[in-house]
């Protein structure tokens, strides 16, 4: 029966700030015995960088089968809410309402925050955060799912969890096999000569001193000296050779990550904010120090407790018995706050991302919140994020003290009944002052591996955290996974958009191009024209493989060189986006300057730049002037380490760059915007001669760019309404002309 699947309520927790919705999905889903995860259900609500809408929750509950509705409740109500709901919660995040408990005239109600974790809330401070001022507040309830969502279940792939970052790892130590294997022996002397420590001291104590032999004492003085000299020798050269292996490990770990990350499409970094993305590389740090250093020490760290705890037993097996009671008992008092702790993690790490993002744009775009006099505004900004992670950070601290203070009472108490039992003993002449001495070493010794093990419980939980986290990264599709290259000698005779639509993801984002259908032939220049938001820069980015688009296709049509005479086409949605951008040069509106130097910027990506086209591409682009006369000359430092430069001279380093690619097709994105009159015009003259023979793309406002096209491409709110050269479409006064009729060069009323 279908009542039987449903299982208790469970948290999941939202591995980044804008995963609130898709969580709380999970929890409702899985409660009604839907096993979906967090990762999964991001794809079915279409996640963005601003996170989801009621309807993209909604969305996503009827794909995986999950009926549902939202609806506007009265506060009044709110008791008799059906549980579990989906509550949009202080109007820029989502909870969820799993218990309503009435006691008295008192009402309780327990929230399941993805931020957070489990809250209980009185009925004043849950209407507050639910429906603020309103008298009424959104939520969102389902129903049992019908036995087809159980059976659609079962079809989806079940997505493990495996510590993907261990592939690189283990074969880097099957590579370095002998430096690790030195270095454990190593370890293993060090540990021989810890072991063997108490044995010699008892002997000292009991017969050297006891007996009065200085033969013995010089003796077992030597043999501890040795003892000592061979673990210090021993731990020094093991440290430094792992330290240097370790250090060579995080590198290549790095560069995996990093590449990883260039081979994700653009629409990933598009949906996740650019902190949170650069946080994930402290996670790859935590997973490289857990399975390397952590993951070695927890070896012999067992290998001493064993060791040591048949020492203690050796010595005494009631001392023994106490020794290990009350470290038992700091151990599962310290496992009580796990999972306090790990619920304090996800949040710290969403608050720490929402504080960096806030004190980045602060310090990055100060001089626009001086010139709008906003520098009030975004303190206090600033401050109520820096409370919230304050506050975070004191209840961590909070539950770190009282973990400590557990763990040191036992730990006293331990030390306590230990001493008192020995000088019991020693009293009643049941036990010497040697085996006192070394008790006292053993247990000293114990306590340093015991309470590493406390320490590795933590540990593991924050590799868990972290792993989950870079899973999000490593278990992304790459943008030219299960796709092919564009042949190198294939020739492309034109470009063929064929009724093509698109939208950005999310459900509250509308189509932004409907139906667009054109054919680029080699050697054309075209423009595209049209008023600001009618979906321009997308079509460039979606011509460049940024996206792909939900309908319609973009077919590079032409023939191999050795076959002229028979053409063929590849559709840009299943090639590899970078065999068809290394044929392109192209200057976008938002483009970037580096930090480094003009040549750098120049001759991006190049190791090795060929100094006459660099100042090619300068001349064309108009800014060999300015640079000759800079005191370095083309190794003037520009970007966020040097020199700052105008609106204009960035544009024009841009095309300098675009030039010095030297590409077949060349694509503009407004790339004189900021360029004087004067300035344009001599840039515009030098490109004409430049891409003589290249195919050109141009997306421009001003009509001296575009007017020389051989068709211009009008759009309107997402369509091409028009199209034809500059004469026919003036001729036409539609909706062109209306674009131009107020540019001086027209001259027309």
């Amino acid at each position: 029966m279908l009542w039987r699947k449903r299982k208790r309520f469970k948290l999941f927790h939202q591995l980044d700030s804008t995963d609130c919705g898709p969580a709380c999905l999970a929890m409702v889903a899985y409660y009604y015995g839907l096993h979906y995860t967090v990762a999964q259900l991001k794809k079915y609500c279409e996640v963005t960088r601003s996170g989801v809408s009621v309807r993209d929750i909604l969305t996503g509950a009827r794909a995986i089968g999950l009926p549902g509705d939202a609806y506007r409740v009265a506060v009044d109500y709110a008791s008799q809410l059906p549980v579990p709901s989906i509550l949009h919660w202080k109007q820029d995040h989502f909870v969820v309402l799993y218990r309503i408990n009435k006691l008295g005239h008192q009402t309780h109600y327990y929230i399941a925050d993805p931020a957070y974790g489990k809250i209980r809330l009185d009925e004043e401070i849950f209407i507050k955060e639910w429906a603020g001022s309103a008298d009424s507040g959104v939520a969102m309830w389902f129903e049992q799912p019908d036995a087809e969502a159980y059976e659609k279940q079962k079809q989806v792939p079940r997505e493990r969890k495996p510590y993907l970052i261990l592939q690189p790892v283990w074969q880097y130590v099957k590579t370095h096999a002998r430096i690790y294997a030195g270095g454990l022996l190593l370890m293993g002397v060090i540990t021989v000569c810890n072991w063997l420590m108490p044995l010699v001291f008892k002997r000292l104590i009991d017969v050297g001193i006891g007996q009065k032999a200085m033969d013995w004492v010089i003796a077992l003085l030597l043999a501890q000296f040795g003892l000592f000299l061979g673990s210090f020798v021993a731990d020094t050269i093991s440290q430094y050779m792992f330290t240097r292996t370790n250090f060579r490990l995080s590198i290549l770990l790095q560069h995996h990550f990093f590449h990883k990350l260039l081979r994700l499409p653009v629409q990933y970094f598009d949906t996740r904010l650019n902190m949170e993305t650069l946080q994930r590389k402290g996670d790859l740090d935590t997973l490289q120090r857990f399975f390397t250093w952590h993951g070695i020490e927890v070896i012999f760290v067992l290998a001493n407790i064993i060791v040591f705890s048949a020492l203690l037993y050796y010595l005494d097996p009631i001392i023994f018995g106490l020794f290990w009671l009350f470290s038992i008992l700091a151990i599962i008092w310290a496992a009580l706050f796990l999972g306090k702790r790990r619920i304090l993690e996800y949040a710290l790490f969403l608050r720490q991302s929402d504080f960096g993002n806030y004190l980045y744009e602060f310090i990055m775009h100060m001089p626009e919140i001086k010139i709008n006099v906003a520098q009030h505004r975004f303190i206090a900004k600033l401050i109520h994020h820096q409370e919230k992670l304050n506050h975070l950070r004191l209840r961590s601290l909070e539950l770190n003290i009282g973990q400590l203070v557990g763990v040191s009472f036992f730990n006293k108490i331990k030390e306590i009944a230990a001493i008192a039992l020995c000088a019991y003993l020693i009293v009643h002449d049941r036990m010497t002052i040697g085996t006192l001495l070394s008790i006292t070493y053993v247990m000293g010794q114990l306590n340093a591996p015991v309470s590493n093990l406390l320490g590795y419980l933590k540990e593991t939980q924050d590799m868990q955290i972290a792993n989950q986290r870079i899973n999000d990264v490593y278990l992304q599709p790459e943008e030219d996974q299960h796709k092919k290259m564009l042949p190198e000698d294939f020739c492309i005779e034109k470009i063929s958009v064929q009724h093509l639509s698109f939208k950005y993801p999310g459900s509250f984002h509308p189509f932004v191009l409907h139906d667009i259908d054109f054919e680029m032939l080699r050697g054309q220049k075209m423009a595209l024209v049209g008023e600001t938001g009618s979906g321009k820069t997308t079509l460039l980015k979606l011509l460049l493989g940024y996206y792909q688009p939900q309908k319609g296709n973009i077919v590079l049509c032409g023939h191999l060189a050795a076959e002229t005479g028979t053409e063929s086409g590849f559709d840009l949605h299943d090639l590899v986006p970078d065999s068809w951008r290394k044929r392109c040069g192209v200057v976008m509106q938002d483009g970037v300057l580096f930090s480094g130097t003009i040549l750098d910027n120049i001759a991006f990506g190049e190791e090795q730049p060929d100094m006459e086209k660099v100042q090619y591409a300068a001349h064309v682009a108009c800014i060999d002037q300015y640079i000759e006369s800079l005191p370095m000359k083309y190794h003037t430092k520009v970007g966020n380490i040097g020199t700052t430069l105008s609106g204009g001279q960035r544009q024009r380093l841009l095309i300098a760059r675009a030039v010095y690619r030297n590409q077949p097709f060349l694509f503009l994105d407004e790339a004189t915007t900021y360029l004087d009159a004067q300035n344009e015009e001599i840039i515009i003259e030098r490109l004409r001669q430049y891409y003589a023979e290249k195919t050109v793309f141009v997306i421009a406002h001003r009509l001296s760019t575009v007017k020389d096209a051989d068709q211009i491409l009008v759009m309107r709110e997402g369509r091409i309404v028009e199209r034809g050269t500059h004469e026919e479409l003036v001729y036409e006064r539609g909706y062109y002309f209306t674009l131009v009729k107020n540019q001086l060069e027209l001259g027309v009323g």
